[in-house]
């Protein structure tokens, strides 16, 4: 899609908005108590307004001062992390690479909202329930009290739920800013799998979104999920940009 990888990580931050904030220039700075990399990184997109190196060094400091790692988010073209004057800056500094760095994929909410169907039935709603908080788990963990405040973040969101013999099987979430839609939190009950349950969600989603106005969706997923990645494609999906975590090891 015609934006650049800037503008549409400005796009989708107050999507997952940190209950703390800062600017560097156009970089961002967010603190979330440690729950998620996006919302406990420096968001490196844009210009810092200082030399790299000195804004390196304010995201160390400013990260010490809250007692959590200093991290960012580096955003670059599919295949090409090296290409950032701010890659080589962290290399020498010795910042590490954290696992899992993400694909960034974009698609037209109106093609991605006809794929709705009446079955399953996917219950939409403004806030998460209590089951579908108990569906949520963040890599494997329970949530901390910020979850609720960092899923409740944005200008806009829904909470969509399918829920079969009084469980809720499959969850997901969706929220808007400036004109882009980002799906999040989509997971589907292990025991409910290849049912085409994480298509249903992302669907439904899509039509909540489209319904208010956005035209255009993104979502994040990780390099290493093949699978998702697929299905996200066959719904009309594309690649867009990726980025990943540097880490100050000084400072984990």
């Amino acid at each position: 899609m015609g934006i650049s990888i800037a503008d549409l990580e400005h796009a989708a931050a107050p999507g997952w908005r940190a209950p703390e904030q800062d600017r560097l220039g156009d970089w961002l700075l967010r603190a979330a108590a440690g729950f998620t990399g996006r919302a406990n990184s420096a968001l490196a997109a844009g210009d810092p307004g200082m030399p790299i190196a000195a804004a390196v060094e304010v995201i160390r400091r400013w990260y010490r001062a809250r007692g959590l790692p200093a991290m960012i988010a580096v955003p670059h073209p599919c295949g090409q992390p090296d290409r950032s004057d701010l890659t080589g800056t962290l290399d020498e500094l010795g910042w590490t690479l954290r696992d899992d760095p993400a694909i960034v994929m974009t698609g037209a909410t109106a093609d991605i909202a006809r794929q709705a169907t009446a079955a399953p039935a996917v219950t939409i709603g403004p806030m998460p329930d209590e089951p579908w908080l108990a569906r949520y788990h963040y890599r494997g963990r329970e949530l901390p009290p910020v979850a609720v405040q960092l899923l409740t973040s944005a200008p806009w969101q829904a909470f969509a739920s399918v829920r079969a013999d009084g469980e809720t099987i499959a969850i997901g979430r969706v929220a808007g800013s400036s004109g882009w839609a980002g799906l999040t939190a989509i997971e589907v009950d292990p025991r409910h799998r290849r049912r085409g349950l994480g298509a249903a969600v992302t669907a439904a989603l899509a039509a909540h979104a489209a319904a208010r106005g956005f035209g255009n969706l993104y979502l994040q997923v990780t390099e290493g999920n093949a699978s998702a990645r697929s299905l996200y494609r066959r719904m009309g999906f594309a690649e867009h940009h990726a980025y990943h975590y540097r880490v100050d090891q000084a400072s984990a």
